[in-house]
């Protein structure tokens, strides 16, 4: 009996034309949405959300930096950690996120990629690369104070200096 009901099915498919199918698909699916219609903003969506990761975090704190004995050795991340680098360990923080450090001391900003975990003594907040210590000021401060932004998760371009900057001004 299910024979008969495929055959008129089919049937009646192919006697309507291709071009009236088509027209028939084109009202169902709406056209995507162009890029004029998406938010506006999609940089303040990231900041929000790294503002909501942030909560979990540890993102102020003492900075230390790594020893050269440990130049050559695997990362978390399976890199090899070379003191030349602008990279940093940090204990929670997803491997690949980007942060941006503000020492209190010097006032200095720098970026750096988290590719490793530590430190693993509670008064140290974050391990930078001896390259990224000098650049911040801390490997010679006396306050080794540093507060850490969140600018780019793992796999995520880092936000412009001037939407950080822009943030900032909005907030105090």
């Amino acid at each position: 009996m299910k024979w008969p009901l495929l055959i008129g099915f089919a049937a009646t498919l192919a006697a309507v034309p291709a071009s009236a199918q088509w027209s028939r698909c084109e009202d169902l699916f709406a056209p995507p949405p162009s890029v004029a219609s998406q938010p506006a903003d999609l940089f303040k969506l990231r900041l929000l959300r790294y503002a909501a990761l942030a909560d979990k975090h540890r993102l102020s704190g003492l900075a230390s930096y790594y020893s050269t004995s440990l130049e050559g050795t695997l990362t978390a991340n399976g890199e090899r950690y070379r003191h030349k680098k602008m990279t940093a360990a940090h204990l929670t923080l997803p491997l690949g996120t980007w942060v941006e450090l503000r020492s209190r001391a010097t006032g200095k900003t720098l970026r750096v990629r988290i590719n490793d975990r530590g430190p693993y003594v509670k008064k140290f907040a974050i391990d930078l690369s001896q390259s990224a210590a000098r650049a911040l000021g801390v490997d010679r401060a006396e306050d080794r104070w540093v507060e850490i932004r969140i600018i780019a998760l793992p796999g995520e371009e880092p936000l412009p200096s001037v939407v950080i900057a822009g943030e900032e001004g909005a907030t105090r």
